[in-house]
């Protein structure tokens, strides 16, 4: 990984027993905005500002993520924040002890990337550290990519085995992961890896997942069902759109915050499982937990993206739905807009493995008109927010069901092969009672069965889809797109 820098400055920062560090740092570093959002990809949270906006910032804290409090006194706060809190004096000369300070603290974090790697065993003055980066600025060689997959493994590695874990940054790091390997046709060394995380997963979707079904929605949403909650107590009085790419995994995000010309601050969520369109997104459009009996449509959809508004005191005229179409300058007359992009979930399900999603996901990106509507958006003034219903997953094959195990499997009418519903609860016992071994890698909820591992319902030897309960398919981005001018 190319930021092994600001890794090393993380993990010193996790090091307190204290996830609230208050921090003085006279050369300023810290308040660089590079530097605060790659710390903050590595779940940690860096803000600076009067005493009341520090105040702010740790009543509204995320406590998944570390806190760093930044000020010029970190004796200066009251005596709960103290109490709960580290003190630090953090320098960039602790890292460059060998350097000219001064001459290094503005460059770029490549640069001082390599610099950081490159081993100073004597110390330089001015003239001879700006040498040192000149020397290094006109080096052209490639970072290694085995070096950054292994950084990227060990900082997974190291990240599951936390306590709390912070799944943000698993989401992330295992995308980057994917995306990584995809593209060199070696993702099938990381196999192990994924399951062993995934494992890890189920065991806190066992302790945790009722409670994120009932979290609140304040600070930030922690699932599907609470991302409108989350809109309105914020954003209320605000133009809002919200952008639903059915089908995005976290690793197809990346791609395409590739071509996102934008400033935007990224976070996870769980969809709703099973993982199936009928659920998940009518969970997003609803703003509560999806109805069974629901019959996923765009006109179903848009009507509860209508009722929820409405409820919230929107006028029915301020609201509108747009399903697959492109926006237009004139049809944007409105304070709340949800789009669906549904041709990336087609594009998936007609995968037979991630290669070839990753092909089609990148022809998707060149022709959707994604990035030339959000640009729309930010032009009319509405705060952005891209989201998806669920992830997906290269399953493969425990075998297809037959003869009688297929009676009366299609009652939702789900695409997918890693989940069927049962119109009735002995057909389904019955499937377990002749396949024992599927009690271990299956979960049963009333009359639907899905897979909680890699496995799906098919003879194919791979095939991509979604529809269980795996990482991949379960942790998705929620983006908020930022103003430029904001």
């Amino acid at each position: 990984m190319e930021n092994s820098f600001i890794y090393q400055i993380a993990k010193d920062l996790k090091s307190y027993h204290t996830k609230v560090l208050r921090v003085e740092n006279s050369d300023g570093f810290l308040k660089r905005k590079d530097i605060i959002a790659a710390l903050k990809n590595f779940g940690i949270d860096v803000v600076s500002g009067t005493n009341l906006d520090l105040r702010i910032h740790y009543e509204l804290r995320n406590e998944e993520e570390y806190c760093v409090l930044l000020s010029d006194d970190n004796t200066g706060f009251l005596p709960d924040i103290t109490a709960n809190s580290s003190a630090l004096i953090w320098s960039l000369e602790h890292y460059f002890n060998f350097l000219h300070v001064p001459s290094i603290k503005e460059l770029d974090i490549k640069l001082l990337n390599k610099i950081f790697k490159h081993e100073v065993i004597i110390p330089l003055n001015k003239a001879d550290t700006i040498k040192l980066i000149e020397k290094l600025r006109s080096e052209s060689h490639a970072e290694n990519e085995d070096e950054q997959e292994n950084q990227l493994v060990q900082i997974i590695k190291e990240t599951v085995a936390d306590v709390p874990i912070n799944w943000n940054i698993i989401a992330r790091d295992i995308a980057e992961l994917i995306k990584r390997t995809i593209k060199k046709g070696t993702l099938n060394k990381y196999a192990e890896l994924i399951t062993e995380v995934n494992e890890v997963f189920q065991t806190e979707l066992e302790v945790n997942y009722k409670h994120i079904k009932n979290s609140s929605a304040v600070k930030k949403p922690k699932i599907v069902s609470k991302v409108l909650d989350y809109l309105a107590f914020n954003y209320l009085n605000d133009k809002i759109a919200l952008i639903v790419v059915d089908g995005l995994a976290y690793w197809q995000y990346l791609l395409l915050k590739e071509r996102l010309n934008v400033e935007a601050t990224e976070q996870t969520i769980y969809s709703w499982i099973p993982s199936i369109t009928q659920l998940s997104r009518q969970a997003i459009f609803r703003g509560a937990n999806p109805f069974v009996e629901y019959k996923q449509a765009p006109a179903s959809e848009k009507k509860l993206w209508e009722n929820y508004w409405i409820s919230k005191g929107i006028p029915k005229h301020q609201i509108t739905y747009f399903h697959s179409e492109s926006l237009e300058e004139n049809n944007l007359n409105y304070s709340k807009i949800a789009v669906v992009y549904k041709e990336l979930d087609d594009k998936m399900h007609s995968s037979d493995d991630y290669k070839d999603l990753y092909d089609l996901t990148m022809n998707w990106i060149e022709k959707t008109s994604l990035f030339n509507d959000i640009e729309l958006l930010i032009k009319n003034n509405f705060k952005v927010f891209l989201t998806t219903d669920h992830g997906n997953i290269e399953a493969k094959s425990w075998r297809s069901l037959v003869g009688k195990e297929k009676l009366g499997t299609n009652k939702s009418g789900s695409r997918s092969e890693r989940h069927i519903e049962y119109t009735d609860t002995w057909l389904k016992d019955e499937l377990f009672n002749n396949n024992p071994e599927l009690r271990s890698f299956v979960v049963s909820e009333e009359n639907a069965l899905y897979f909680k591992n890699n496995l799906s319902f098919s003879n194919k030897d791979t095939l991509v889809t979604h529809g269980g309960a795996h990482v991949l398919e379960v942790l998705i981005p929620f983006i908020e797109i930022k103003n430029n001018e904001e």
